[in-house]
């Protein structure tokens, strides 16, 4: 069989994909989620007179009346059998608050793993979370969690498992330990949820408990063949929630800002600054927010990562405005990348509407980039920011999303920029039909079909991706099918790594199984993908004008497959000092227009366990790879470490780096790359800290010149009441630039800034 007939047929495999895996899946439909509340039922007790008061200590009298549960079984290691020590929670509520407290019996309680860190980060501790679905439509949802210092942690919850970890309410927890083990106390607004009008009320529910010392994961309900995630369809049900109301609807969060920066190429001593965050929730479960000239100087600089890759890497989103809500926009394809927005100048304003009506679930973004003039710069050109140019341009994006049978969806997505460009404005748009389709208890069939659109040609532009996946509590696997056009761009408003003018089309299939030994858990799996790469002609010319002195590989040829197969194996173990440990290795077939040749990939990962007082992780990495800018086949080599100490409780410091080495064919080294970071943070209360970030990164690509870069981070923060802050922050960054008309390259100041900043949060 010719290689263009194995590539036809590839072009027609996403047909056949659909049809047969629809065909042979459509009966298991009906059993995705079974009718009725089931046997794990609660009744959620009305409060009458005092609400409880949120201390930790269960003696209120509203604990007293509600009703009590317990009988919790273990979801690790011993999967099914009785917890070693078992949990009790009782349910209670009134008008605009959900009150849940907890006692978590400890036969040892001297022994309790208890850490007191920001929010949101609990998991070396004991923890104890409860999960919530008030909608009722068994695919979304909340979690809340905390530890016995009582710190928070929470999560948005949707497509059944996914979870959005951004998200963040408003809420109150107290922790107590005590003679029988620890305690805890929730009260939740309903101003945090998003549920329907309906007089009566049935929700969602189920309790997870983490004992860290003894590595055993307990839970009241869910127990099912979905493996360790918990599901929004498989939770049990809180009955008899009556008159409820959603509370306070308007929130106005201005903030005042001052401060000064110094640069390297201006001198601003000073600026004043001010901005406004709005939230109205227009019903329960539909917000809007909108926000001026917004700041983020108390976000943390990015983690810098080593990267041998053509592509940059792909940063987090860490902007409060765009993370929250940011899930509702989320597709196979990254076609929304929310950090496009504002990332060469400033945000003048932007809007956001998330929400569900019925069974849609819609989001809807605008966002404004420019010159704002309303706060006074000292210097022209130049903000805190330290962007000395603003991108003016416009960004938005609809998504539309509908519930279709028991836990599935289909949904569409159109993002747009808009900016000044030749005689008018130019446009980058990108739109496409995505769905979501789960059949039975633990199959899941994801695709999209997108399309890309800008000045001039349009053609060859469009993507598709086909993703079948089981996966259950021992076995996962999955087998797909992808295709991205040449003309497919979307990093105008999106995240792709892919090089212009190129695209590729491709197979591919995994699978891992994981059995628990004794108190450990063994885990394996394997992968495999056949590719191959679609060019245009205007790849070859620009390559070759970028690449005069080169030629092509006589082993070259467009319609040549790439393919690889890798295989993992290792051990996760419980309650000893050793954590886990993995090795892997891939061998693969590269086609490159310069080469065409075998790699081979192997490395160790190892981790200590997170609850000592000191733990660390160690990776070690050997690969062949293509050197983009030698445009040749080489090696590299990398050594991570990464480490925690906790001198005490409230006290942390986090150091990672890693090293990298790339060679040429003859194992010669021609290029070096270090990295590294340091963060310590001390907590005075769980409202309030101090932290330090520096981070070092040093490279000598191609055995040229050295290139390094240093910022130093510190910031002191206090919420002083729920979304009301005060922050001081001062970063200093620090670069090496060319001297002059020489080849010389000397340290200098890039950015010097100190902000303070104070926020608060009006409740209408």
């Amino acid at each position: 069989m010719t290689t263009r007939r194995i590539s036809t047929i590839i072009k027609r495999m996403p047909r056949l994909i659909i049809v047969l895996l629809l065909t042979i899946s459509y009966p298991t439909l009906l059993l995705a989620h079974p009718e009725g509340t089931g046997d794990h039922v609660v009744a959620a007790y009305r409060i009458v007179g005092e609400p409880p008061q949120i201390d930790g200590i269960l003696d209120d009298q509203a604990w007293q009346q509600a009703e009590p549960r317990s009988g919790f079984i273990q979801l690790e290691p011993a999967r099914g059998n009785p917890a070693t020590d078992d949990t009790e929670f009782r349910i209670a509520y009134d008008v605009h608050n959900l009150y849940v407290s907890f006692r978590c019996y400890d036969a040892e309680p001297n022994k309790i793993i208890n850490r007191m860190t920001r929010r949101g980060d609990i998991y070396a501790s004991d923890v104890i979370s409860f999960f919530i679905d008030p909608h009722h439509d068994h695919r979304t949802g909340y979690k809340f969690a905390t530890n016995p210092a009582g710190v928070q942690s929470d999560n948005y919850r949707y497509e059944d498992t996914q979870r959005d970890s951004n998200w963040k309410g408003i809420w109150w927890v107290e922790s107590n330990i005590d003679e029988s083990g620890w305690t805890a106390e929730f009260k939740i607004p309903f101003s945090n949820f998003r549920f329907t009008d309906k007089p009566t009320q049935i929700w969602g529910f189920d309790v997870e408990r983490v004992n860290r010392r003894k590595s055993e994961v307990t839970v009241w309900k869910q127990l099912t063949q979905a493996g360790v995630v918990t599901r929004m369809s498989d939770l049990g049900h809180i009955v008899d929630i009556q008159g409820i109301e959603t509370g306070k609807n308007f929130e106005i969060s201005p903030y005042l800002l001052g401060g000064g920066m110094d640069a390297a190429d201006a001198n601003l001593t000073r600026q004043l600054g001010t901005g406004l965050d709005v939230q109205y929730s227009l019903t329960s479960a539909l917000k809007a927010n909108v926000t001026v000239n917004p700041d983020f100087a108390q976000v943390e600089a990015d983690q810098l990562e080593i990267n041998l890759t053509r592509f940059p890497t792909r940063f987090p989103e860490k902007r409060p405005f765009f993370v929250e809500g940011n899930s509702f926009f989320e597709t196979p394809y990254d076609l929304m990348f929310s950090r496009r927005i504002g990332s060469r100048g400033n945000i003048l304003w932007g809007s956001k509407l998330t929400g569900k009506v019925g069974n849609y679930s819609i989001g809807v973004l605008g966002n404004q980039t420019g010159e704002f003039r309303f706060s006074g710069d000292a210097s022209e050109g130049h903000n805190l920011t330290g962007y000395a140019t603003k991108e003016e341009a416009w960004f938005s994006a609809i998504r539309v999303k509908r519930d279709i049978l028991k836990r599935s969806n289909v949904g569409i997505l159109f993002v747009n920029k808009e900016q000044p460009g030749g005689d008018g404005w130019e446009h980058s748009r990108v739109g496409g039909i995505d769905m979501n389709l789960a059949l039975g208890k633990t199959y899941h069939l994801t695709g999209q079909y997108a399309g890309s659109f800008h000045p001039g040609e349009d053609s060859d532009n469009f993507a598709y991706t086909v993703d079948f996946a089981q996966r259950n509590y021992l076995w996962s696997s999955g087998i797909g099918f992808e295709r991205v056009a040449p003309h497919f761009e979307i990093n105008q408003t999106g995240f792709l790594r892919k090089e212009r003018n190129r695209g590729w089309q491709r197979v591919y299939m995994r699978s891992s199984y994981s059995p628990h030994w004794g108190n450990h858990q063994f885990f394996s799996g394997v992968t495999a993908r056949l590719s191959q790469s679609l060019y245009t002609p205007e790849y070859f010319s620009e390559w070759q004008e970028r690449n005069s002195e080169l030629s092509l590989s006589a082993e070259f040829d467009e319609d040549l497959f790439r393919w690889s197969a890798g295989a993992d194996i290792g051990m996760d173990f419980r309650e000893i000092l050793l954590d886990d440990i993995n090795v892997y290795y891939t061998r693969s077939r590269e086609v490159e227009l310069t080469e065409v040749f075998t790699a081979n990939r192997y490395g160790f990962e190892m981790d200590t366990n997170s609850t000592y007082p000191i733990a660390f992780g160690i990776a070690i990495d050997f690969a062949d790879y293509f050197n983009f800018g030698r445009q040749q086949a080489g090696k590299q080599r990398g050594l991570s470490f990464e480490s925690t100490l906790r001198p005490q409780s409230n006290f942390s410091i986090e150091l990672d780096s890693s090293y990298a080495q790339s060679l040429d064919l003859e194992g010669a080294i021609d290029g070096r790359f270090f990295v590294s970071s340091l963060r310590a943070t001390y907590l005075f209360t769980r409202e309030s800290f101090l932290r330090m970030f520096a981070q070092a990164s040093r490279a000598r690509p191609l055995s040229t010149e050295v290139h390094e870069s240093y910022l130093l981070s510190l910031l002191f923060g206090w919420e002083y009441s729920p979304k009301s802050h005060f922050f001081i922050a001062y970063n200093e960054t620090w670069g090496d630039a060319l001297i002059g008309t020489t080849t010389r390259r000397e340290l200098q100041l890039e950015n010097r800034v100190i902000v303070v900043k104070v926020t608060y949060l009006y409740n209408l």
